[in-house]
Parts: C-alpha cells; structure tokens; sequence
C-alpha cells in the first residue's frame, strides 16, 4: 500500500518533466509568443487540461524545469543548522554554487541552455515574468533574514541583505558566462568567481569602507 502514492508521485512527475520538455522543444523551434497551449497539448499528447494542473500558466512551462537557484536561497535560509551564523553560513551557499558551475559544461557543449536564454531574450512576457520571479525571491528572502535577525518583516536590512546575496548571484552568473566565452580555464574562472563572492561578503560584514573596489 506504501508504495502505490510512490508510483503515483513517480507518475505524476514523469508526465510534468514530459509536457515542460515538449513546451521547451516548441519554445525553442518558433519562439515563446507563437506557441500556444493547446500545441503543448497535443505535442504531448495529453488534454488542454492536464497543461494547466501542472502548469496553471503559459510562462510556467518555460519556467518550470528552470527555476534558478536562488529561488531556493529563502528556504535554505530558514533550514539551516540552528546556531550557524549565518554569514558562514552563505559564504558556504556562495562558494557550493561555484563548484556547481564548475562542473557545468562550456556554453559551446551546451547548445541547449543557450537556446533557451535566446528564447528568453527574444520574448517581452518572459523578461516581465523573471522580474516578477526576481522580486518574489528577493521579498522572500528578504523575510527570511528578517526572521533570522529578530527585525520586523519591512525592515531595511534583512531588505539589503537580500538584494546584495542575489546581485552576487546575478553577477557570479553573468561572469562565470563572460569568462567561459573568453576561453578562461575552469581554474581562473572559479579563482576569479572566488575572489567576488568573498568581495561582497565582506561588503556585508565589514561595511562599505571594507570595500576595495
């Protein structure tokens, strides 16, 4: 009996991954805006119906088997082990997501993930959209190191605190792009990546006057 809700969930998530990867093959082919959900549908095989029980709107089929990272950072936050500061505690999160892209492949083996940021690009919903994305992390966890820190919700803080984790994160990221398309070695990339993300942690901990440019 344990086992059936196994094979249902295991059912369930096999049949999601398979519409979000047909929605993402037609992103790809046409473009986002010249796709509609019923096309989904039927590439999938399964009704208009089923889309939207997994996928309640069209932009969360692109998004959906690409969340970034940070859209985990607030839960993280709030899991980690009672009693570790949480300035190590992101300096551990930061550094971990270097290794992550360490062993990413280099953007000219990776034709997908290059497809998709060209279907992003070229769409105006989906650019709305990840804003609206990045200012919901950033309200969440900006709640959550509010909470950590005993400050009310509205604080300015936890507020900035937040906002300089995902610049970090946006600027990591766009780095790590320009690098690997300039031909940097993993090596030089990730010493590179290093030395920002300790930069900005020690903006956060010592103040602006820490700051060497």
């Amino acid at each position: 009996m344990t086992q059936i809700p196994g094979r249902r969930e295991r059912k369930k998530q096999q049949t999601r991954e398979k519409i979000a990867r047909v929605a993402m093959e037609l992103f790809i082919e046409r473009g986002f805006e010249q796709v509609i959900v019923t096309e989904v549908a039927e590439a999938a095989d399964v009704s208009v119906n089923t889309v939207y029980n997994y996928f309640p709107t069209k932009e969360d089929l692109f998004f959906g088997l690409h969340q970034p990272m940070e859209a985990s950072l607030a839960g993280m936050v709030r899991q980690r082990e009672k009693g570790e500061p949480l300035l190590a505690f992101l300096r551990h999160l930061l550094l971990g997501s270097l290794e992550h892209m360490k062993a990413m492949p280099p953007p000219e083996q990776d034709v997908t993930r290059q497809q998709v940021f060209r279907v992003m690009r070229e769409s105006p919903t989906l650019q709305a959209r990840g804003r609206q994305m990045t200012e919901s992390v950033e309200e969440d966890l900006a709640h959550a190191f509010a909470e950590d820190m005993g400050t009310q919700l509205d604080a300015i803080v936890p507020r900035l605190v937040a906002q300089l984790i995902l610049t970090l994160y946006a600027r990591i990221f766009a780095e790590y792009q320009r690098r690997r398309v300039k031909g940097e070695s993993s090596e030089e990339i990730h010493a590179g990546l290093s030395a920002m993300v300790m930069s900005g942690l020690a903006l956060l901990e010592h103040g602006i006057d820490a700051s060497g440019g």
